[in-house]
């Protein structure tokens, strides 16, 4: 009988599970600003390390003159590529609106710089999903 007191007494009780609206109040927070959604849940380095490394990648593919795909293209790939980008958040809309030129075909990095802006947006879409899973309780 001791057992099972000793035993209750040093059990974890789980924490309760945010409502749906919260999870995506938090997928949200993540999407304008890499890492805000892993800063509100609580995990500050984490949320350091993802919005340094997602805004790096964003800042270098524009330094390379990476191109801003449209999405009134006929092509699939190039609509993909556009969402793509846009994962990345406020960053994309902001470069648009300080009239970043949108690439040079002829500059020698640029697709390299291309390729970092889809990346950076594609990161920043798997630390939402991240978010999502440690707000569920899925992750520690």
């Amino acid at each position: 009988m001791a057992r099972k007191a000793a035993e209750s007494e040093t059990a974890v009780k789980p924490k309760a599970e945010p409502s749906l609206a919260t999870r995506i109040g938090f997928c949200v927070a993540a999407w304008t600003v890499p890492g805000l959604g892993h800063l509100l849940l609580g995990r500050r380095w984490r949320a350091l390390i993802l919005f340094c490394s997602i805004l790096a990648m964003f800042f270098l593919g524009l330094a390379m003159e990476g191109e801003f795909f449209s999405r009134q293209s006929d092509s699939y790939l190039q609509i993909l590529g556009y969402f793509g980008e846009l994962c990345v958040g406020l960053a994309m809309p902001a470069a648009t609106y300080f009239e970043y030129p949108g690439g040079n075909p002829f500059f020698v990095s640029s697709d390299y710089g291309t390729a970092f802006l889809v990346t950076a947006g594609m990161l920043n879409l798997l630390s939402i999903l991240d978010v999502y899973d440690i707000a569920l309780g899925r992750k520690p």
